[in-house]
C-alpha cells in the first residue's frame, strides 16, 4: 500500500487553504488524507476523516460536544481524536508524512498530533506564530516549523506561495525519508560544554565493540529528547556522563525545564544505564547578571557569556535525593561511576570550581539513598580521563552482552 500525506487543519475556518495544500501535494504525485480538527462550523472542503469521526475517536459525539459549547473542551477532544487517528494510520503503515496549518490554536493542535508520531515521520507545521518561541510546540520532536509570514485567512498570492512550498517540503521529506533501522546496537551518551571529552572518548571505544553511539547535548531539551528516544526503544544502553541538567532544574539554571522523565525511562524499561555526576559541580546561568545575589560570593567560572557557579553541599544533598527518587526501583542494571578527581573541565586540580570535599559529601549522601539494586563505584581518575571512560564502556558492554 502506497503511503499518503496526512493534512491536518480546521476545515471550518481554513478549508480553502487546506484544499489548495491538498492540490499542491497531489501535483507532486502523492495522495493525501485530510483530517478535520475544526470545532465550530461546517467544513469548507471535503475531509477524508471528518469532524464526526475525529470527535468520536476523542471520546465524544460531535453534536454533544457542540451542544456543550465549551471551546477548550472541544479542542481537547478533537486533539485527542486526531492523535488517535494519526497513530492508527501510522500503525497501518499508511503514513508517509504529515503537514498541518494553523494560527495559535491550530498550531497547538497540529503539533500535538505530530509529537505523538515517532522520530523519522516527516512533519511540517505551517504556522502564523512560527517566529515565536516554539519550545512547547516542538518539544523533542523532529517538527519543521514553517512560518506563514502572512495570515492564513483566505487565499492570496503570498500565502499560496507559502503553501505550495510547504507541500514541496513535506513531499521532499517523505521521498527522502529512510526508515531508522540500526545496523548495530545503539548506545546513547550525554555531553556538555564543560565536560565534552567523555562522550568523545567513548565513541571509538563503543565502535570497537560493535555499537553506534548517539550523543545528546545535556542542555535541558537534550535530556528530554534522550528520555523520549529511550522510551521509543532505540537504545540498548545509556552512558549518561552528564547529569548537570538536574542542578539547573533545581536551582534555576540555564539547562532547566528537563521534564519529569529525566533519569526515569531507562530505569523503568530495564535498559542498562551508567550514570556519572558530570557537571553537577555547578549551576549554569545565561549571564553574570542572571546569577542570584545569594550565589555571587561563590566560586564562578565564565564559560562564555554564560557563567557556572559552584554547587554547595546542601544543593548536592538535594540533587542526590532527586537522583535516588527518580531512579526508584529500577528494572534493569544501573551503575553510578564516581570520578574522584573531578566531574568537569572546571572541576579538577587547579581549575576554578575544584572542591573535592564538596564532591565527596555528595557521594556519601548518594550512597545512603540509593536502592540496593543500584551500585555505586568510585574511580580514582577524572571524568575526562580515558581510564574512566573505558570502565564505563566496559561495564555497559558486559551488561548488554549478559542480557542477550
Amino acid at each position: 500500500m502506497k503511503k499518503k500525506i496526512l493534512i491536518v487543519g480546521t476545515l471550518d475556518s481554513k478549508g480553502r487553504e487546506i484544499e489548495y495544500l491538498r492540490q499542491k501535494v497531489g501535483e507532486r504525485d502523492w495522495e493525501t488524507i485530510v483530517l478535520d480538527i475544526g470545532t465550530l462550523g461546517e467544513a469548507l472542503c471535503h475531509a477524508d476523516i471528518p469532524q464526526e469521526e475525529v470527535a468520536r475517536a476523542g471520546g465524544e459525539e460531535l453534536y454533544q460536544m457542540k451542544t456543550r459549547a465549551d471551546r477548550s473542551y472541544s479542542i481537547e477532544v478533537m486533539t485527542r481524536g486526531a492523535v488517535r487517528k494519526a497513530l492508527e494510520l501510522y500503525s497501518q503503515r499508511r503514513l508517509g508524512g504529515i503537514v498541518a496549518i494553523g494560527g495559535g490554536t491550530g498550531t497547538a493542535m497540529g503539533t500535538a498530533v505530530m509529537r505523538s508520531l515517532p522520530l523519522g515521520i516527516p512533519k511540517v507545521m505551517v504556522s502564523t506564530i512560527a517566529s515565536r518561541d516554539m519550545r512547547t510546540y516542538v518539544a523533542t520532536s523532529d517538527i519543521a516549523m514553517f512560518h506563514s509570514v502572512v495570515d492564513l485567512a483566505g487565499l492570496n498570492i503570498i500565502n499560496k506561495a507559502i503553501l505550495a512550498r510547504a507541500a514541496g517540503a513535506v513531499v521532499g521529506m517523505a521521498e527522502a525519508a529512510e526508515e531508522i533501522k540500526p545496523a548495530r546496537p545503539l548506545v546513547a551518551a550525554t555531553s556538555f560544554g564543560i565536560c565534552p571529552l567523555s562522550a568523545e572518548l567513548a565513541e571509538p571505544l563503543l565502535a570497537e565493540k560493535g555499537y553506534e553511539m548517539v550523543t545528546f547535548h545535556a542542555n535541558g531539551v537534550g535530556g528530554r529528547a534522550l528520555e523520549g528516544l529511550i522510551g521509543q526503544g532505540f537504545f540498548s544502553g545509556v552512558l549518561d556522563f552528564v547529569t548537570h541538567e538536574l542542578a539547573d532544574q533545581l536551582y534555576g539554571g540555564y539547562c532547566a525545564d528537563i521534564g519529569p522523565d529525566r533519569l526515569t525511562t531507562a530505569a523503568r524499561r530495564g535498559v542498562p544505564i551508567m550514570l556519572a555526576p558530570g557537571g553537577l559541580d555547578c549551576i549554569v546561568f545565561n549571564s553574570a547578571g542572571d546569577v542570584p545575589d545569594k550565589l555571587k560570593a561563590r566560586r564562578i567560572y565564565h564559560h562564555d557569556v554564560r557563567v557556572a557557579v559552584r554547587t554547595s553541599k546542601e544543593e548536592l544533598k538535594t540533587i542526590a535525593k532527586t537522583i535516588a527518587e527518580r531512579l526508584g526501583n529500577p528494572k534493569g542494571p544501573i551503575v553510578i561511576l564516581i570520578p574522584l578527581k573531578g566531574w568537569s573541565e572546571v572541576d579538577k586540580k587547579e581549575a576554578p570550581l575544584f572542591n573535592p570535599e564538596i564532591d565527596n559529601f555528595f557521594v556519601e549522601a548518594l550512597e545512603k539513598l540509593l536502592p540496593s539494586n543500584v551500585s555505586l563505584k568510585k574511580v580514582d581518575c577524572h571524568i575526562s580521563d580515558r581510564e574512566f571512560v573505558q570502565q564505563a564502556v566496559g561495564w555497559l558492554d558486559q551488561v548488554i552482552q549478559g542480557l542477550k
